[in-house]
């Protein structure tokens, strides 16, 4: 692909995701220089799944695009880290909107068995049941992991006895998928976290989205299993 052409997609993808500029794409220079040129936040609800894809293929730089938007309408502090280390994915499901990530690893260390990330999720965006199982040839236990919600809300979901009313709407088309139940809403200040190696878990961002941190023993997505078999993660 020539380099015209290459800025034509550029262009395209910030116009369609109403950004001033492009906070990520492009290489004329540091990140940290073209922050400023991000011109207020996009109204996330009004995206459409369409705009994260191109001709059946999952366009990552849309989905960065969108969590940066959200990143500023929530004061998130966007640095060169971050730009550098954000990662997206849809799960290989081609319905992004409805499940989907950002994530940044800030630190993983095997050797210490610890890690710490935050977690993405525009609004209703489901992060689908999983599960952390033990590598032994690698020497990895299974993750433990504990969240806090620093902006808008999650429901997050876990083993137990399954909750009457889910205060969110569950994405129908992932509905047949998930075999544990109970869950809560957390919002701002709340914390949750598995409690037990091995458990089953997912959780979906409430109407803003969600912003999340979390610590945990040491993450691989080798370890990673979902009860989803359409899955790729």
């Amino acid at each position: 692909m020539s380099e015209r052409h290459q800025v034509g997609r550029r262009a395209v993808c910030a116009a369609m995701l109403g950004l001033g500029g492009s906070l990520i794409l492009g290489n004329r220079a540091p990140a940290a220089e073209r922050l400023p040129r991000i011109i207020g936040a996009i109204n996330v609800p009004q995206l459409k799944n369409a705009d994260f894809y191109k001709d059946d293929t999952f366009n990552e730089q849309a989905a960065k695009e969108a969590y940066v938007a959200m990143l500023k309408r929530a004061s998130y502090p966007i640095s060169e880290n971050l730009i550098k280390n954000l990662a997206v994915t849809d799960f290989a499901l081609g319905r992004f909107l409805e499940v989907g990530l950002g994530v940044v690893i800030w630190i993983s260390e095997k050797q210490w068995n610890y890690t710490t990330l935050d977690i993405f999720l525009l609004p209703n965006q489901m992060v689908p049941e999983h599960w952390h199982v033990a590598l032994e040839d690698e020497k990895v236990a299974p993750k433990l992991e504990s969240w806090l919600v620093r902006w808008g809300s999650s429901y997050i979901v876990g083993e137990g006895e399954p909750t009457a009313k889910p205060d969110v709407k569950i994405h129908q088309s992932e509905a047949p998928f998930l075999t544990v139940k109970n869950g809560k809403l957390h919002k701002v200040g709340e914390t949750a976290g598995i409690t037990k190696p091995g458990e089953k878990h997912w959780q979906q961002a409430g109407p803003q989205g969600a912003i999340i941190s979390e610590v945990s023993t040491y993450h691989t997505g080798a370890a990673v299993r979902f009860t989803n078999p359409k899955i790729k993660f």
